[in-house]
């Protein structure tokens, strides 16, 4: 049995580790930073030096720019003397939030790693802002340095083995289950016992805010926490001495870092919402996929969502404005709101369908 240490996230601020693919999460990112006008530095170092031309650095600008963020500004040495410069840090110590980019994760480090610009960085969280980052910008995140071999991306463990430690104690995989590397990461527990380890699908993301994590997007993080959890018994097994198990979680559930454990219904505190507040999300919505329509109605001080056609009612407990737990249960229903603070629609959690509000 492994003896693991806690591990722990920012004290303030936000991490955004996602596991790469097509979706960038630029909108969790613009969120977490503050809003379109938000200053963010973005820092390509992790890909090859002969990518990194003129013409594709005012690309890689562009494409930010292109999502909406006003105030970019690309970042990139190669020199750690550079990195040790009041003027490289400069952007950083003004920024709202910093992206590292996808690549090889050790030349984030080889650049970056006990440097000026590296405490920097940790000062953006001690600010209230975000560091992200996927695919080589996920693995930095961590403490052990993940694939950090600089012969190839194959081996889990290699000549590179200090991440920037944004995430305490813990070894940080990405790609997991696109490329199948699922069981990969037992071979370097076995030689870091006292490691969580964490592997993120393509396409899906942690946000971590203090010693918690929650996930989003639309495939699945494994954990390796040496115990065996399931959301149908709902209940810990601690793993017997040389088993190689792991548990998934998705959209919507949330893990305890300090704790290493799934954060589960009972342990959620709930608002009371006056009347009042809660009128505001009763209406119909509806699902352009199933055809569907879900209703909110409210008697006295009491929420409820029912699918129409089906006589089933759902009691919701409010944790935020944004986010409802159907009662007892692992479902959650994240709003979408605009500019001017209108409701839009819901996403149903952990099953990705969106809902639309009918006007």
């Amino acid at each position: 049995m492994r003896k693991l240490k806690s591990s722990t996230g920012p004290k303030k601020g936000s991490l955004l580790i996602a596991g790469g693919g097509s979706i960038g999460f630029f909108k969790e990112f613009m969120e977490l930073a503050g809003g379109p006008k938000a200053k963010i530095v973005v820092i390509p170092t992790a890909l090859a030096p002969g990518e990194l031309s003129n013409e594709f650095l005012a690309n890689f600008k562009k494409r930010f720019l292109n999502e909406g963020f006003k105030n970019v500004k690309v970042l990139h040495t190669r020199s750690r003397k550079e990195a040790n410069s009041k003027k490289f840090v400069k952007p950083i110590l003004e920024a709202d939030g910093v992206l590292f980019s996808g690549g090889r994760q050790w030349r984030h480090a080889d650049s970056y790693l006990n440097t000026l610009a590296h405490k920097a960085f940790k000062d953006v969280l001690d600010r209230g802002g975000v560091i992200s980052g996927g695919s080589a910008g996920a693995s930095i995140q961590g403490s052990y340095l993940a694939r950090g071999d600089s012969q190839g991306n194959t081996s889990i463990m290699g000549d590179h083995e200090e991440g920037l430690g944004f995430l305490k104690n813990t070894a940080i995989d990405q790609h997991l289950l696109a490329r199948n590397r699922q069981f990969d990461m037992f071979e370097l527990l076995e030689k870091k016992p006292e490691l969580l380890g964490l592997g993120i699908d393509e396409n899906t993301a942690i946000v971590v805010q203090g010693n918690k994590f929650r996930v989003i997007g639309q495939s699945y993080v494994i954990v390796y926490d040496d115990t065996r959890w399931s959301i149908e018994n709902n209940e810990y097994e601690k793993l017997p001495k040389g088993s190689k198990e792991f548990y998934f979680l998705r959209a919507g559930q949330e893990y305890n870092l300090k704790k290493q454990k799934v954060v589960q219904f009972k342990d959620r505190s709930f608002l009371d919402y006056s009347k009042k507040k809660l009128s505001k999300y009763v209406g119909k919505y509806f699902n352009k996929e199933s055809n569907m329509y879900y209703e909110f109605s409210l008697q006295k001080k009491t929420i409820f969502l029912q699918k129409l056609s089906f006589p089933n009612k759902h009691i919701l407990l409010q944790e935020s404005d944004k986010r409802f737990f159907m009662k007892d249960s692992d479902f959650s229903l994240e709003f979408d709101f605009s500019k001017k603070g209108k409701i839009k629609g819901f996403t149903f959690l952990p099953r990705n369908t969106y809902w639309k509000r009918e006007v």
